[in-house]
């Protein structure tokens, strides 16, 4: 409530003209506003968000609609019959660092987004010391921290003039502004120093720079995010996340530039003439969805890289396991291998010795039997030194007497056998008489 009543106080202060002077060293805390401020087109008072149109989401995806977001894009404009007089756009996903500019260059009326880098300038200076938030900066007693909000949240214009003049003349702000672009001097157009005049490169560079150091500039980010009107631009139709946005209107130019906080926050530049606030939203719209689509898709890939590399180490860990086990196998082999030639040559070495200790017995025994069989049949070996002669005598008597008791033995028998073949024929003879 406070802070209503101060802020209706200071604009019955800032209805009085007065003077500004050039930004100095010494200049004091309290600053004065111009009466009239011709550079800058002024906006209205009070902006109000254009009515929803019942229409289809622009650039709605379907499954034979163009992925990338240039064709999107391109699909887009010729919808809304957008050419460079009336369209640019610029996008920058935070995360892959994927971006998309069409007509980025061409200067076109900025409305209120000038604001963005006006603020971001003064908070720089705040944070390098250079000027304290409670510096008073008009005659009705606004402090510095007052102006950013009044200038983000509310778009207040005077307060904003104010803002703009304290750095010095018109191009000399506009000077200044470009420490946050990166266009050169060739491609800028000599229009921008002329008049409210930016593009969406100057704004997405100014979204990066602001992004890549969000965490120095934690109010102007929370400023950005209450942004007046709540449920316009790009709010109107990306309700799924948050959104640090400046927006733009005056006499046909309906801009928006900011900060998508989504899974993988993106950065988008609108600018627009003579076309209606809906083709803001749509493109934030078309954006977001892409950007969705993207988010989704990067998901699915690194899911399948995952999945891929759990197949490949999974296949890996069977194939070293395969050749472990063959490698195994191998080594068992060869033990069993080692370990049957070992028995083996055992078992001949056993063999050998068996055989080698039979032969060696054989021998003994043979050898124990060898002197009682010389003995014995030194019995019968002719000596002569023990030859007598009276032994010829008694071996001839031996051989007479035997020869002669055999022929006795055979005479003998065959008178036996005469004897009964006589008697068998006497027989025969009788029986033949009778």
């Amino acid at each position: 409530m406070l802070r209503k009543v101060f802020c209706i106080l200071l604009a019955v202060c800032l209805s009085v003209p007065l003077a500004c002077p050039a930004l100095a060293a010494d200049t004091p805390d309290v600053v004065e506003m111009p009466a009239v401020v011709t550079p800058l087109q002024k906006e209205p008072a009070a902006e109000e968000p254009a009515p929803e149109e019942p229409a289809e989401e622009a650039g709605a995806s379907e499954e034979d609609a163009p992925s990338g977001l240039a064709a999107l894009f391109d699909d887009f404009r010729a919808e809304y019959n957008l050419t460079e007089q009336n369209f640019a756009v610029s996008y920058y996903d935070t995360v892959t660092q994927e971006s998309y500019n069409w007509n980025e260059t061409h200067m076109m009326v900025a409305a209120s987004t000038f604001k963005l880098p006006l603020n971001l300038y003064y908070y720089e200076m705040e944070n390098a010391g250079e000027i304290a938030s409670d510096a008073l900066m008009t005659q009705g007693g606004a402090t510095l921290d007052l102006c950013h909000y009044l200038s983000i949240v509310e778009s207040n214009n005077e307060i904003s003039h104010a803002l703009l003049y304290r750095i010095g003349t018109f191009p000399e702000y506009k000077e200044a502004m470009r420490k946050y672009f990166t266009m050169t001097d060739d491609e800028i157009d000599p229009k921008y120093y002329q008049d409210n005049y930016y593009c969406t490169r100057m704004m997405m560079d100014t979204l990066k720079y602001l992004y890549a150091r969000q965490d120095e500039f934690p109010e102007l980010i929370d400023y950005m995010k209450q942004s007046n009107p709540q449920n316009g631009y790009f709010k109107a139709k990306v309700t799924e996340m948050e959104v640090a946005h400046k927006y733009g209107s005056f006499e046909g130019a309906e801009n928006d530039v900011g900060i998508f906080y989504a899974e993988r926050p993106f950065l988008l530049a609108v600018y627009t003439q003579n076309v209606g606030e809906l083709v803001v939203q749509d493109a934030a719209r078309l954006a977001a969805d892409y950007n969705a689509r993207q988010t989704e898709l990067v998901k699915k890939q690194a899911l399948q890289e995952q999945l891929d590399a759990f197949e490949a180490e999974k296949e890996a860990r069977m194939q070293e396991a395969e050749l472990r086990a063959e490698e195994a196998m191998q080594v068992l082999t060869a033990q069993y291998e080692a370990e049957q030639a070992t028995k083996k040559a055992a078992q001949e070495a056993a063999l050998q010795a068996s055989e080698k200790a039979l032969v060696a017995q054989a021998d003994t025994q043979e050898a124990e039997t060898a002197p009682e069989q010389t003995k014995a049949s030194s019995v019968f070996q002719f000596n002569p030194d023990n030859f007598e002669w009276w032994m010829l005598a008694v071996a001839a008597a031996v051989l007479v007497l035997g020869s002669g008791g055999v022929l006795l033995i055979l005479h003998t028998g065959k008178m036996k056998e005469l004897s009964r073949d006589a008697a068998r024929e006497d027989d025969v003879e009788d029986e033949a008489s009778e």
